[in-house]
């Protein structure tokens, strides 16, 4: 109990740090179980000392990820990928990523000599939690590098250290396994031998994580725990003594957690089992302090772990299936199953919330279908496999190894398109997450008891109060211009009647390191920490990769109800050939025949273009909304050049709004004297990259704007305005100094005599 409370004081440490609240109720909690459990004044002194050091040791952790060029890298292990395989290399004591244009594999041990620039994650520039230098850290890793390729006459042998033996023999071990069959089982054996991730694919993790059951296909407790009774099992066949097995028990998990890289998931599983057998042999099991001893020596190794989602809610999961395992002890295994499945998922509730602004509604019945599978077809399965591949296997087998994980991969896709299995939720404040907290404890209390109608209650209470977490918002509306680069993208937000529309999707874009689209990095994280599943009105306003490459991503990922394009575009029908399939269920609406829309309390008037403008240009094509947010008004005009500007102050004479969105991100192409002589406006907003090859915004165009506030996402990354009633608060993610509201000066109305 004592080495459990002393990590607690270690986790209220970070949480204090980021919600002092938060961790306040965290210490309050710890001290009350301190005074229950050890009745000591001055032990309770000690853990708030534990607490204000984690809090002085991870304030003044150092920033230690910075652009750089090194001129040699060592070859240490590899990283595993489907179509190609990134190598692991140190420099100078530093570890980083290496991918190589070219397919070379560079043999382990191998010095290379040569210019490596080293690259680093940008800081966070839109208004998510998502951080790729915080994740870089993480994973202990001080860089990436991109390279064209390597000549192997510039490499160099080394002494191999033990790592790199190591490294080998995981590297030997995966040939021989791709080497056995030319089926895409290979991978499904190899995630679940060495706990190799970056063989899920993109899509099957998302039908994974869906479902909930992520967890059972990367390596964690679980699976520790199944070979270490398959071990025991056959040890114990062979008539060994029980001390001699747990030897030899210790020595495997110890071999597998070096073969598996010493992950975070397989170290603490690994090294719990390890010190659980340790103090058996004195017939003593000191869960807790076991538990928390392992999550001790991974913090202390590496600070940053804590942060990580995984690290987290194994941690949880572990904790509350020992607290409540003697509720559990005597009942029939199909309610220990249910019972300890409740348990994880209601533990685990408010750790997902806070990473992932999402909630499951299916995980538990999910978790009772595949657990069993897993444990008695799928686990034993990659075992079996394990010893054919070295004692021989048969061509029979290989076929029905492909047919049964054929036929689960099938299962899981076919599951997780049935219906919704999650909700996002936007992000809690924190007397909600408190609330929520207790009310989860209320709920894992009552599972205990089997108090099935408390359970029911205090569930509904948790959903209703999602619920009202999603619909509460202190302001009317939102519009947000979010930060994608060179691209346009804004996010228009009704919280009273909450609906979402989106005015362009930013471009296509893949990051070199993961593959990842941009609006997986951007626009869909943010949506997700707004609570929003739904997007009522997508709205293209040409077809320009940087406006609208996204848009079939995202109508694959939201629930998009209608999507406003104009199809004189010459870009419209190939997009709509290549992109939009036919699972998309949603409508589609011609911008040019539209002259007003209004979508909850949204309100568009699309000005121009009113036909087919007959131009080649897509830019020319771009449709003008002018949008009202209550008191306020906003123009887009997307891509129109200075002749489409004319035309369009030609048909309605002089304008005014609010806020005006530069046309082509500030292009000197647009923007032209006449449209701003007879456009009147207060802030003008440009979409455009940092450091693009553009050179957007044009300065020229900037000097015009003299006397008007501007806000540029290259500069100010994601700007967001805030509207309630006639205030509008504007807020940027990089200069919170310029933070500040204004009040919408109506004209007066003359008095009637």
């Amino acid at each position: 109990m004592i080495i459990f409370l002393i990590f607690l004081s270690i986790v209220n440490g970070y949480i204090t740090l980021v919600s002092p609240a938060l961790g306040l109720f965290g210490l309050t909690v710890t001290a009350f179980i301190a005074y229950r459990k050890i009745h000591l004044l001055r032990f309770n002194l000690l853990l708030i000392f534990i607490t204000a050091v984690t809090m002085t040791a991870v304030f003044i952790l150092p920033e230690s990820l910075e652009e750089k060029r090194v001129n040699s890298v060592t070859v240490t292990g590899y990283k595993y990928y489907q179509d190609h395989t990134a190598h692991i290399v140190v420099h100078d004591g530093m570890t980083f990523d290496m991918f190589l244009d070219e397919e070379t594999k560079i043999p382990i041990g191998k010095t290379c000599s040569g210019l490596f620039d080293v690259t680093v994650p940008s800081e966070q520039r839109n208004f998510i939690k998502k951080d790729n230098r915080l994740n870089l850290k993480i994973n202990g890793l001080d860089g990436r590098i991109y390279h064209e390729s390597v000549k192997l006459k510039h490499c160099s042998s080394t002494p191999l250290t033990l790592n790199m033996k190591v490294s080998q023999l995981r590297d030997k071990y995966i040939t021989r396994v791709h080497s056995k069959s030319q089926y895409d089982y290979t991978y499904d054996i190899l995630t679940l031998s060495i706990g190799n991730k970056s063989y899920i694919e993109s899509d099957f993790f998302g039908a994974l994580q869906k479902l909930d059951i992520y967890h059972l296909y990367v390596i964690s407790g679980t699976h520790v725990a199944f070979i270490s009774g398959i071990l025991f099992f056959m040890l114990k066949r062979l008539g060994l003594t029980i001390n001699v097995i747990k030897l030899i028990m210790i020595i495997v998990l110890l071999l597998f957690l070096a073969i598996n890289f010493f992950s975070p998931s397989v170290l603490r599983a690994v090294l719990m089992a390890v010190l659980l057998i340790m103090t058996s042999f004195a017939r003593k099991k000191p869960y807790l302090a076991v538990i928390s001893l392992t999550a001790i020596v991974q913090v202390i190794i590496n600070p940053f772990i804590m942060y990580h989602a995984g690290f987290q809610l194994s941690y949880i999961t572990t904790y509350l299936i020992i607290l409540t395992r003697n509720f559990w002890v005597n009942c029939p295994s199909p309610v220990q199953l249910f019972g300890i499945t409740a348990i994880a998922e209601v533990s685990t509730l408010m750790i997902v919330l806070i990473q992932f602004n999402e909630i499951s509604i299916s995980g538990i019945f999910m978790n009772m279908i595949f657990v069993p599978l897993f444990s008695f077809i799928i686990f034993p399965m990659v075992i079996l496999y394990n010893i054919m591949i070295f004692a021989g296997f048969p061509a029979l087998f290989d076929q029905l190894y492909d047919l049964v994980f054929t036929g689960f991969k099938a299962l899981i896709h076919f599951l997780s398109g049935l219906g919704r299995h999650r909700f996002s939720v936007q992000n809690i404040n924190t007397l909600w997450m408190i609330f929520l907290i207790i009310l989860s404890y209320m709920m894992m209390k009552e599972i205990c008891m089997k108090n099935a109608g408390k359970v029911l209650l205090y569930s509904l209470i948790f959903a209703l109060s999602l619920t009202i977490i999603n619909r509460l918002s202190w302001y009317d509306y939102t519009m947000t211009m979010v930060d994608v680069g060179q691209g346009d993208a804004f996010i228009i937000e009704d919280h009273r009647n909450s609906n979402t529309v989106m005015v362009d999707t930013g471009g296509r874009y893949y990051s070199q390191a993961s593959a990842l689209r941009l609006s997986d990095q951007t626009v869909l994280p943010y949506l997700k920490e707004s609570g929003t599943d739904q997007i009522d009105l997508l709205i293209l306003s040409h077809m320009d990769m940087d406006h609208s490459g996204e848009a079939d991503h995202i109508i694959q990922n939201k629930d998009v109800k209608n999507v406003m394009v104009n199809p004189f575009d010459p870009g419209f029908q190939e997009w709509y050939q290549t992109s939009v399939t036919e699972d998309y269920q949603g409508g589609f609406i011609n911008g040019t025949k539209t002259r007003t829309m209004t979508v909850g309390d949204i309100d568009f008037e699309i000005l121009f273009p009113h036909g087919n403008l007959n131009s080649d240009d897509s830019n020319q094509h771009s449709l003008v909304k002018r949008v009202t947010l209550g008191k306020f008004e906003f123009l887009f005009t997307g891509d129109t050049d200075t002749e489409m500007e004319s035309a369009l102050i030609d048909l309605y004479g002089n304008l005014s709004v609010d806020v005006l969105k530069l046309a082509h991100h500030g292009s000197n192409t647009s923007t032209g004297d006449k449209f701003l002589k007879h456009t009147d406006f207060n802030y003008a907003l440009v979409s455009a990259g940092t450091g693009n090859r553009y050179n957007h915004p044009h300065p020229e165009v900037i000097k015009k704007l003299d006397g008007k506030t501007v806000y540029d996402t290259s500069k100010e990354g994601m700007v967001k305005f805030k509207i309630r009633g006639d205030v509008m608060c504007v807020e940027s993610k990089l200069t919170p100094e310029r933070n500040h509201c204004i009040k919408k000066e109506l004209p007066q109305q003359p008095f009637d005599d």
